[in-house]
């Protein structure tokens, strides 16, 4: 069937995204910190507040007390 080899092909193509965003990711110095709110996981409705790469994306770390309250005071 065409849609399944579509399918497989897509897959395929979103595998080689996120491979390519991960060396991305793992190559960057992450220079540029930013207190964000993020989904929990790709899957979830949850909302959590992370450190993330203003660069590149990634999730770096969870912010101090003090980086939360200053993210949530909007200072």
């Amino acid at each position: 069937m065409a849609s399944d080899k579509k399918v497989a092909s897509l897959i395929e193509k979103k595998r080689k995204i996120s491979k390519e965003i991960d060396d991305l990711q793992n190559s960057c110095e992450h220079l540029n910190k930013v207190v964000k709110s993020i989904k929990e996981n790709e899957d979830s409705s949850t909302f959590v507040v992370r450190c993330v790469c203003g660069g590149c994306g990634k999730t770096i770390r969870v912010p101090t007390p003090q980086e939360l309250n200053k993210y949530l005071n909007g200072r």
